[in-house]
């Protein structure tokens, strides 16, 4: 299936990570012919105080003429791009641009505060829409016009949103002609609870039902893969989901990583499951994140 992405927005926050940022987004436009609206907000949770005007006002211009140098290093790569700074908070103002632009993705840094959810977070975790979270040694010198995504890892867990995070990785892969591996992990904690479940088992046996695990994923496996019409064997390894994606990730040196999100509770609004929180806080590499 081919990729529809005809419009992105890339969120910077001018600081040291922008250029990667910037760069990934050249990449996947230049890719796809995506549009692209660069954003930057002034994030205020309240409104500022009338005396404080002027400032905001000095502060909005000097973001504004650095947007306009970020947009023209994208017109540099012959991508259509707009600039935008808004003041507001910051979800809402996402919401807003999203809107407007009719998004098919979001680009944006990762940042994560000990005591309290860093913005980046904050966006992760409540807008419902495809986002390239550009983290990881992998990106820490990238540059517009140097990115290229040659390995692809999806890690699935045969739920819908796995699968829904397989055919979006299948479809990048033919688009960047890139290596795609699948990978599932088979939990710990879902081992020893089937394995706890037996009437007074014996060590000895536990080597046998584990061995016993590895086929029935094989086979969910392989049906998932023929399904997808994706060529090869995936690979099955048995341990803490997050760890072992990132260890594949970084011992395989893959470009990216793409998985799907738990979403739901419509009164707690789009969550991510704690697997992709914690590949997001420690993956070498990129992550796509898919809703």
């Amino acid at each position: 299936m081919p990729i529809e992405c005809n419009s992105i927005i890339s969120g910077v926050d001018l600081g040291p990570d922008t250029e990667k940022n910037i760069a990934y987004t050249a990449y996947f436009a230049s890719k796809t012919g995506a549009t692209v609206r660069l954003l930057y907000i002034i994030d205020y949770l309240l409104t500022p105080p009338a005396y404080l005007a002027s400032y905001i006002e000095d502060e909005k211009k000097r973001e504004e003429k650095e947007m306009a140098r970020l947009q023209a290093v994208m017109h540099g790569f012959a991508i259509k791009t707009e600039a935008s700074v808004l003041l507001g908070r910051l979800h809402e103002s996402f919401i807003k641009v999203i809107r407007e632009t009719s998004a098919d993705m979001l680009v944006i840094g990762y940042k994560s505060h000990l005591l309290r959810p860093s913005s980046s977070e904050r966006l992760i975790k409540s807008l419902a829409m495809p986002m390239l979270v550009v983290r990881g040694q992998r990106a820490e010198k990238a540059s517009p016009g140097t990115v290229r995504i040659g390995k692809i890892l999806c890690p699935v867990d045969f739920s819908a949103n796995s699968r829904k995070a397989l055919s979006m990785a299948k479809s990048y892969a033919e688009l960047f002609s890139a290596d795609l591996q699948i990978l599932h992990v088979i939990p710990s904690h879902v081992m020893k609870e089937k394995w706890e479940q037996w009437t007074k088992p014996e060590e000895k046996s536990r080597h046998w039902f584990e061995e016993r695990l590895y086929p029935d994923a094989a086979a969910e496996l392989s049906q998932l893969m023929k399904e997808c019409n994706i060529p090869g064997e995936g690979d099955i390894v048995q341990g803490t989901p997050g760890e072992m994606i990132c260890s594949a990730a970084d011992e395989g040196i893959y470009d990216m990583v793409v998985m799907g999100a738990r979403g739901l509770s419509y009164l707690q609004g789009v969550m991510i499951g704690s697997t992709t929180e914690s590949v997001l806080k420690a993956s070498p590499c990129p992550v796509l994140i898919v809703h």
